[in-house]
């Protein structure tokens, strides 16, 4: 009668993830279809290049294009410079407001990287450079479904990631985005597998934006300091390409410039609603050094983890989950493109929740959570639509809420067993 009864239970849970899989396969799907049907109706008739808003195709991308052509017409000291980039972007799209500007932010090495895409066309250059990040995105779907057993159980999942409006953001806003995404997913597949030379370089490649994996890496050095092999060589060659860019001048502008981002106000600040971290809060407690104060505490939180997870305190998944989880939480700049590699977090989380569920191990609270269907099924939502409606709703209620959440569900979820059973083995000992 027990054993009849225990299966019916785990047949009922298992029926239960289906329809949750189900469920957000549709939603994916839907997604994907809404987005990009609405932004060919955004831009139609498609008689020039800018949309409704008055933004010209590719949102962002119009930064790196300028940027590459800045570099291939032999300008590159004035790559920082904001009117130049914002006088090239009018020549550009004359049917634009000439006040809108793009400022560009990233090492010279990317500027570097994109002065052949800057030759061709604006239109094809787009496309081009979008369906390279779709190939990144196709790799990170592949390698996460050979990588974790939850994925391969249930690979109906694929599709909320594929679809995931965080996904659509970074392509059709012409972001980078899914390049760390690629990036760090691949890292995790060489560092498990004890291959520090390629777990280097490919975490050595998410300095294109050295802000978007900083804890993660300092924390990975911490925890395996042989990353080096591939990390230091690759660095290296960047540099060189930014040296052969811009010379000296050229990137050590772009340090003081990447220095100041992240430690003070900016000139034109980004309004709080787009900012998907604290950094915000920080500001609001110390105005003049609040992002820096950010990064620091951020950093020490990084380090912390780091050590337990050295000390196997910490198993690799759910290290990777709360350093991901940090990263988004007090990196100094977090627009909503960058939460993407959340999605990995999520990922590593329900993993360890399949290992605890499977051993002997059940320290952690987030493992419940991840095992109930409908508990999950809300987190899952809550990253799935939590900030673009967040974004959406800030400018009305004053704050943004989507990172509030996220701090809540990482310390309850993540970091607070960690302290709780660290205190009860030194009571035993």
């Amino acid at each position: 009668m027990r054993l009849e009864k225990e299966c019916k239970s785990r047949h009922e849970a298992a029926a239960e993830w289906r329809e949750a899989m189900l469920r957000f396969q549709f939603a994916g799907q839907v997604t994907l279809l809404i987005a990009l049907l609405g932004w060919i109706g955004w831009f139609f008739p498609w008689n020039d290049l800018v949309d409704r808003s008055g933004t010209p195709l590719g949102g962002d991308y119009i930064m790196l294009y300028v940027a590459g052509q800045t570099v291939a017409d032999g300008h590159a000291s004035e790559l920082y410079n904001d009117q130049r980039n914002q006088e090239r972007t009018a020549r550009l799209f004359p049917a634009m407001d000439p006040r809108e500007s793009w400022p560009y932010r990233y090492p010279p090495t990317v500027a570097a990287c994109m002065s052949w895409l800057s030759q061709l066309p604006f239109r094809w250059s787009f496309f081009l450079f979008a369906a390279g990040q779709l190939m990144l995105l196709t790799y990170g779907l592949w390698r996460l479904r050979s990588d974790y057993a939850v994925l391969r159980e249930q690979p109906g999942w694929l599709w909320a990631i594929g679809g995931c409006p965080l996904v659509a953001e970074a392509i059709v806003g012409g972001q980078s985005s899914l390049l760390a995404f690629a990036c760090i997913i691949g890292f995790l597949h060489y560092f498990r597998n004890h291959n520090n030379g390629m777990a280097g370089v490919l975490l050595a490649l998410t300095l294109y934006k050295p802000n978007v994996a900083a804890i993660l890496i300092v924390a990975a050095f911490i925890v395996r300091p042989a990353l080096w092999i591939g990390f230091v060589p690759t660095a290296f060659v960047g540099v060189a390409i930014s040296l052969a860019t811009s010379g000296f001048a050229g990137l050590a502008e772009y340090l003081r410039l990447g220095s100041q981002l992240a430690s003070t106000e900016w000139g034109l600040e980004t309004p709080f609603w787009k900012v998907h971290g604290l950094a915000p809060f920080f500001q609001w407690l110390v105005p003049s050094h609040g992002k820096l104060l950010c990064a620091t505490v951020g950093m020490g939180s990084g380090i912390l983890v780091a050590i337990a997870w050295r000390r196997s305190q910490f198993s690799d998944n759910i290290a990777i989950a709360v350093l991901l989880c940090c990263n988004a939480l007090f990196n100094p700049y977090v627009p909503i493109y960058d939460l993407v590699l959340l999605i990995v977090a999520v990922v590593a989380a329900c993993e360890a929740t399949r290992e605890s569920r499977l051993g002997s191990d059940q320290r952690w609270p987030i493992a419940k959570c991840f095992s109930r269907p409908a508990t999950f099924q809300l987190i899952a939502g809550l990253l799935f639509v939590g900030p673009h409606l967040s974004q959406a709703i800030a400018p009305v209620i004053g704050v943004q809420i989507f990172p509030i959440a996220l701090s809540g569900l990482a310390v309850g979820g993540f970091v607070s067993p960690h302290f709780v059973w660290a205190s009860r083995v030194r009571q035993t000992a």
